[in-house]
């Protein structure tokens, strides 16, 4: 049977990551290889700066990667770990099949890590709009939309994106990147619902994503996830970065155009959420929101539900 403190290396790792042991109590060790992790949390829990809170859970992923990238350090016979240290012949072994498993499993992470990383600038940046959205038309926006998105953009500091507007009748408003370029878009059915303050509202919020560099967040995110698909840990870790970054965008928003503009438009087509239901990974839908009852689901979902968007504009 093997000892508590392999147990216990164990779990540490498929949380977080391997554990190099400096140090003949395993429990300091432990308790010391945790702490960055702690700490983080705490900071990003007690500052309510969700800037502050995706770069602190950004920077727990970037620790779980780089522990878990001792394991191939140590097949490069860069010693992390003093078996002599140990206690317990059946520990050591079950430490050194512990690290021969994760050398296998980081340098698959990482691989694949490196594909998606190259898909989404390679691939989907590059692909025109039609194709990224097959189901949808496309059209040219009205040009009272365009003045008010380059007029947003200039207050902001950004490039004006390329505006299109989305033949539909549905309620819907994104940004994504297409031919190495932003476009923003907007459906027939958003500009029939909302007033001139709550349609520069919503837009603002769009823009912000690409004033945050949300795009960039995000995309690191998602290939540390995959890098660390080991670790149950960075499957919550993902989706609450994106989760922040829609935080901060409503903000962002609202310190711009009226918040009680975006807190109307949020509110007037709260029951057009299901709009982008199916297209939510691959642009930012300012008014799309989680529709998931079960507080558990939404630990993974990468959208906050509307109402805990509006009640933060409203505490705001």
């Amino acid at each position: 049977m093997i000892r508590a403190p392999g147990v216990l290396m164990f779990v540490a790792w498929v949380l977080m990551g391997p554990i190099g042991i400096h140090h003949e109590l395993w429990l300091p060790a432990l308790i010391l290889s945790t702490l960055p992790i702690t700490a983080l949390g705490l900071a990003f829990i007690v500052k309510r700066s969700y800037r502050f809170q995706s770069m602190a859970l950004l920077a727990v992923l970037g620790i779980m990667f780089f522990e878990s990238l001792q394991s191939i350090a140590s097949w490069l016979h860069i010693e992390l770990i003093d078996s002599s240290l140990v206690e317990g012949e059946e520990v050591r072994h079950f430490l050194s099949f512990f690290f021969t498993l994760n050398v296998g499993l980081a340098a698959v992470g990482t691989v694949a890590a490196v594909c998606v990383a190259l898909s989404l600038e390679l691939r989907k940046s590059h692909l025109p709009l039609a194709k990224l959205f097959p189901a949808m038309n496309f059209e040219a926006a009205p040009p009272e939309v365009t003045r008010s998105v380059e007029k947003l953009s200039t207050t902001m500091g950004v490039v004006p994106p390329k505006v299109t507007l989305i033949d539909s009748g549905d309620p819907a408003a994104f940004i994504t990147r297409s031919k190495r370029e932003y476009i923003l878009a907007v459906s027939v059915g958003l500009l029939e619902s909302l007033s001139a303050k709550e349609l520069d509202a919503c837009l603002a919020h769009e823009l912000s994503h690409v004033k945050n560099n949300d795009f960039s967040v995000r995309s690191f995110a998602t290939a540390a996830r995959v890098a660390l698909f080991a670790h149950p840990l960075s499957h919550l870790i993902e989706p609450a970065v994106y989760r922040a970054r829609e935080f901060l965008a409503d903000r962002t928003a609202a310190d711009l155009a009226e918040r009680g503009a975006l807190i109307s438009a949020l509110s007037k087509l709260q029951e057009s959420q299901n709009y982008f239901a199916a297209h939510r990974s691959i642009g930012t839908a300012c008014l799309f929101g989680s529709v998931g009852t079960n507080p558990l689901f939404r630990l993974f979902d990468k959208h906050p539900t509307l109402e805990n968007r509006i009640r933060v504009l409203q505490e705001q």
